[in-house]
């Protein structure tokens, strides 16, 4: 949150300092540096983050398939099923 408001404010008073710094605004060279203490102070704040969870991870999936001598599969009503190729 600190990122966001910093670098509205670091724009704010690039603005109002007006002109350009090697061929960029100011507002775009205040909404850096706002945006760089913005970040700093987050990481302070809220810490460096946590590992990322996996979890029911799938190891095969297969949505169509095809086999000599498999069987294919026959239903009445509604209801999902695999789908079969089917090569002649």
């Amino acid at each position: 949150m600190a990122t966001i408001v910093l670098s509205a404010a670091g724009a704010a008073v690039g603005g109002s300092i007006g002109g350009t710094l090697a061929g960029l605004s100011s507002v775009a060279v205040g909404r850096v540096v706002g945006a760089s203490l913005g970040r700093l102070v987050d990481q302070r704040l809220l810490g460096q983050g946590g590992q990322a969870v996996e979890t029911g991870k799938v190891d095969r999936f297969r949505l169509t398939g095809s086999g000599e001598g498999a069987a294919i599969s026959q239903l009445y009503g509604r209801m999902r099923l695999a789908g079969h190729v089917i090569w002649a």
